[in-house]
């Protein structure tokens, strides 16, 4: 791999107005949004899931799409594509090796335990989210695609703030800029005049200026950069929660086949049984099962290509997997029904 800087990198794909490491209070922006409105709300199109097989060097991709797939237009496909080759071409999607080594010289850690690092690139319209797990028998690629003019036009015509007043008074305010006046304006005066602000956009740069306002009318200063505000706190606590054992959880089983052809198909929302019979009813010849576990965390568990059939452990190594008795007792049927002699496979193994 050339090993480019990143300012070498934007100097060669002229594509891209930013790319940057990412930082650790910018987590959610790699992981799934589980609240349908403020996944639409940040326009996402989609997340592509990527693994570079076995021996690290070959590129295998999933296409996950989001809001129902509305924002995946022709002009998207055609920027994801140019992204893409892209990071192929001397960025941190070259290779298992590659990607190792660009995660260690840029950084980017978004996670305690420095196993996954990010990257946010911007082209005109898109911003893109790519997470890097550099390890073996992990998926090392996740790369969330988001709408620039969708989240324009969500908070269009919406209000950003309001301020009361103990007379009953009330003012919505459009503008971010007339809202912040109004808010050091009528501080000085709320012990009289019973002043109340409430925001209600979540515009990362607005949250961030009314907290710099109210600390500073009290002596203090803001700990909190702008980046660890926004949308990003709800997906990382419903990752978290999906790793409680102690809370209920929902599983929404998938079966892929002739993935990253023409001809894939994706059969979604389905019980267990019914993934296990789509799967062996087919005689496609790349096939696989997985499982969606509270609509955030995704795991593939069974893959048959040309007559061999894999089941994967990945599922031993993420939290949201590792010791659930939902995910064990499915494994545990997988094998019972995929691995009869009457399936006509030989077995493989990660």
């Amino acid at each position: 791999m050339s090993n480019k800087t990143i300012a070498e990198f934007l100097e060669h794909h002229k594509q891209f107005s930013h790319f940057r490491p990412a930082s650790r209070e910018e987590a959610g922006l790699f992981y799934s949004e589980p609240d349908q409105a403020l996944d639409e709300a940040l326009g996402t199109v989609g997340h592509l899931r990527m693994d570079f097989g076995s021996g690290g060097k070959e590129f295998f991709h999933t296409w996950w799409p989001h809001n129902k797939d509305q924002f995946n237009t022709g002009e998207f496909k055609d920027d994801l594509q140019e992204v893409v080759d892209a990071l192929r071409a001397d960025g941190p999607l070259k290779d298992l090796s590659a990607m190792s080594t660009y995660c260690h010289q840029n950084g980017g850690a978004i996670t305690q335990d420095g196993r996954s690092y990010g990257y946010i690139a911007e082209t005109k319209h898109y911003r893109y989210c790519l997470r890097c797990t550099p390890s073996p028998g992990d998926y090392q690629g996740y790369l969330y695609c988001y709408d620039l003019r969708q989240q324009q036009m969500a908070h269009q015509n919406k209000p950003v703030g309001r301020v009361t007043f103990a007379s009953g008074e009330q003012t919505e305010y459009l503008d971010g800029e007339t809202y912040l006046t109004a808010i050091r304006e009528e501080l000085p005066y709320m012990a009289t005049t019973g002043f109340r602000c409430e925001t209600l956009t979540d515009d990362p740069a607005i949250r961030k200026a009314v907290d710099d306002i109210l600390l500073d009318f009290a002596g203090e200063a803001n700990p909190r950069r702008e980046c660890s505000y926004g949308l990003t706190e709800k997906g990382m606590k419903a990752l978290r929660d999906a790793a409680d054992p102690s809370l209920p959880h929902s599983y929404s089983w998938f079966v892929i086949t002739d993935c990253n052809t023409q001809a894939e198909q994706f059969h979604r929302d389905l019980t267990l049984p019914d993934a296990i019979r789509i799967y062996s009813s087919s005689d496609r010849p790349e096939k696989r099962i997985g499982v969606t576990k509270d609509g955030i965390a995704t795991v593939d568990l069974v893959h048959a290509q040309d007559g061999e059939q894999r089941f994967f452990e990945d599922y031993q190594k993420m939290n949201s997997f590792q010791n659930d008795p939902e995910i064990l007792a499915a494994v545990d049927c997988l094998r019972q029904e995929l691995e009869l002699p009457s399936q006509g496979m030989s077995m493989g193994g990660m």
